[in-house]
């Protein structure tokens, strides 16, 4: 009888062979760099981009058009359906404050945060820059643009159930935008922006190909809904959930502010409010039992709920000139560069990525804090100017010569100096897969292993405690959760609360070997190096392992480790085994070697995990840039959890619990890890 791990090997195999098969290419000459695929799409023949190879950034400004912005009254678009969606629409003024009579490009922003409240922050804060939260702009009005904010449905003033970014909601989109070519302010060319919520929205408006629609501008979007945030490597994003889910229903219930702001409304208002109350037992509390519960198609990727608020599955049917901001430690991390590598293909497409977890990003991004050099870009108010001043408005900015990759590299860089490096594509076109292998002796060598060797373990923590309920009042969701792995004082920790955790700094979030020794992680270095070595793209971690019960995850963190003993976090990655099956013709492949596995995570696709039995488990670790300096090593760290990036839904909990996992290293199971090294003269 086949073993499972057998089985999956085979898969494997065969799946590579039909892969090249596929596209052309003899395996035995796989030297090609392919794309990772989507659920509706394959790994495709990647040609690499080599333009703008000696771009650089530099400030774009220029003078107002008009003396000042003003914000018209509150409007509802009614749908062909009777749904009331909010708009708020900001146009340029004169002295007085007077609206400009005339035709202007639009900017559209759709927000699931009220738009009541984004126009707040723009009054609060004085910037006049608030157009990515949804919030009147100045800026950008003075400029000659008008702002145009939703209130998607089932959101803030706009009516219906809160189904976040589905189906229903989508469809919204489309009425937006075709109310906003009806209005007698329209030029002709729209535009689409935003931070987040407000990025997603605007990413999948996008795709749905109205001719309006003439560029993107999308900050911190998200791709995957399910591989890069909520169900990471199979396991359920219990941290990430309990703070924005309650976020999201809190803001659109307890609309008094709306209510008395807008009397000649109040009907309406009242009316929605009730409805995004009625949510909480109709949609967000059953949603999160039905995940916890390890539903099929919520706690997995079964059916269409999480494809559909994928902006990735139909981004290449982008078609319009896209800028994307993204972060080294945001909660879309895995995300942002592989939608720049599905818009690129068929749009002018720019990627800058910034330093930070989602908040701090956010800022940075927005102000322009550490992104200010010739290496690194200007901030978000120029990049949009600039973007839509070419794209909307016919003015030659020089947006399509900007550097196609801009990121942030962790290690590169003097004190004072910039940290940013500039490549014509993603991934990087000189990157090349560089395989080492965790060794018995505890080491991470280029070496495979040619014997036996010492083997090690990791045990199951105590299960994290989740809980989800109503406020005593019943009208919004409360939640919380209890980590008890220790990876409550991590990076992951910060990246998965949105950055909030980051706000008030500890060292353990900056310094990894505190939750690696709280987790007595397995740790396997390199020895100090003697030249610098830099990584740049997807990282995968081939684990082999047996377990002692019939379910197991395995936890990877990736770090710099300097002469100190501090480890700089880089990466990490998270996996079930049942899930560890791996789509081959969707998986990403550099010169013949996988890279970026691809999990179906489905029902069907799901392994049995048979105690003592030997598994490849090939671990998705999220993209990364980092130079490890000469005088650091390189560390791999293996752990049975990370509960903050993701926690068991309760059938899985049941069949982890006291579980053993022990880690193998010999010449039969060889356990590696594969590196996207980059030449460091690549470094500009």
């Amino acid at each position: 009888m086949q073993t499972s791990s057998k089985r999956a090997t085979d898969f494997a195999l065969r799946g590579l062979v039909a892969a090249l098969v596929t596209m052309g290419v003899a395996a035995s000459a796989a030297a090609q760099t392919t794309t990772l695929g989507t659920r509706g799409t394959t790994s495709q023949y990647n040609t690499a981009i080599t333009t703008n190879a000696g771009s650089t950034w530099k400030e774009y400004t220029r003078a107002e058009d008009y003396t000042d912005s003003t914000t018209l009254p509150l409007q509802f678009i009614t749908t062909a359906k009777g749904q009331k969606i909010a708009v708020l629409v900001s146009v340029p003024a004169d002295a007085k404050g007077n609206p400009v009579a005339g035709k202007f490009p639009v900017i559209l922003t759709q927000t699931a945060y009220r738009i009541d409240v984004g126009q707040l922050l723009g009054t609060v804060s004085g910037t006049g820059n608030t157009l990515l939260v949804g919030g009147q702009d100045k800026f950008m009005n003075k400029r000659g643009y008008i702002s145009v904010a939703v209130d998607v449905l089932g959101s803030g003033m706009s009516s219906d159930e809160a189904q976040l970014l589905g189906a229903a909601e989508q469809a919204g989109y489309a009425e937006a935008v075709n109310w906003v070519t009806q209005q007698p302010w329209f030029n002709g060319q729209l535009g689409l922006a935003g931070t987040s919520y407000l990025g997603i929205t605007s990413l999948l408006t996008a795709k749905q190909g109205h001719p309006a629609v003439k560029a993107v501008f999308a900050q911190v979007p998200m791709g995957d809904s399910y591989r890069g945030t909520v169900g990471v490597g199979g396991l359920l994003n219990a941290k990430f959930i309990s703070l924005w889910l309650p976020l999201t229903q809190s803001l659109s219930v307890g609309n008094s502010l709306a209510i008395n702001n807008n009397p000649a409304y109040a009907d309406q208002i009242k009316a929605a409010n009730q409805q995004h109350i009625d949510a909480v037992d109709s949609w967000y509390l059953p949603t999160v039992a039905n995940s916890l519960a390890g539903q099929a198609g919520y706690a997995t990727d079964d059916g269409d709920f999480w494809a559909v608020r994928s902006p990735l599955e139909g981004a290449s049917k982008i078609k319009v000139p896209t800028f994307l901001v993204g972060s080294t430690n945001d909660i879309f991390q895995r995300d942002e560069p592989l939608l720049y590598e599905q818009i690129k293909k068929n749009a002018n497409t720019k990627l800058v990525i910034v330093k930070g977890s989602h908040i701090q990003a956010v800022l940075n991004a927005s102000s322009g804090a550490n992104t200010t050099t010739a290496k690194g870009a200007p901030g978000s108010a120029s990049l949009m100017l600039q973007w839509f001043d070419q794209y909307l408005k016919g003015i030659n900015t020089g947006a399509a010569e900007l550097p196609n990759v801009t990121q942030y590299v962790e290690g590169y860089g003097t004190l004072g100096a910039s940290k940013f490096a500039r490549a014509t594509d993603w991934p990087h076109p000189q990157m090349t897969p560089q395989r080492m292998y965790l060794r018995g002796n505890m080491s991470l060598s280029t070496q495979k292993p040619t014997t036996t060797e010492l083997s090690h373990t990791v045990a199951e923590p105590a299960p994290a405690v989740v809980t989800y309920n109503k406020s005593s009042s019943g009208d919004t969701v409360q939640a919380s959760v209890t980590i008890n792995d220790g990876s409550d004082c991590s990076s992951s920790f910060v990246q998965w609360s949105l950055g909030m955790a980051g706000l008030l700094p500890k060292a353990c979030y900056s310094n990894s070997a505190t939750v690696e020794k709280d987790q007595k992680a397995l740790i396997f270095q390199t020895p100090t190096l003697t030249s610098d070595l830099y990584i740049n793209g997807p990282i995968q971690a081939d684990i082999w392992m047996s377990t002692t019960k019939t379910e197991a995850a395995v936890a990877v963190r990736v770090d710099d480790v300097d002469a100190f003993g501090i480890a700089t976090p880089i990466s990490t990655g998270l996996m079930a085994v049942s899930h560890r099956a791996v789509d081959t013709s969707r998986s990403r492949y550099v010169k013949g070697v996988m890279i970026q596995p691809w999990h179906p995570f489905t029902e069907a696709a799901r392994l049995p995990v048979i105690p003592g039995q030997p598994m490849l488990v090939p671990v998705e670790v999220f993209p990364a840039a980092a130079v490890i300096r000469k005088g650091h090593k390189l560390r791999i760290a293996i752990s049975a959890s990370n509960q903050a990036q993701g926690v068991w839904p309760a059938p899985q909990q049941l069949k982890a619990s006291g579980n053993i996992s022990t880690i193998l290293n010999s010449a039969s199971y060889p356990s590696s890890v594969v590196l996207p090294v980059v030449p460091t003269s690549a470094l500009n």
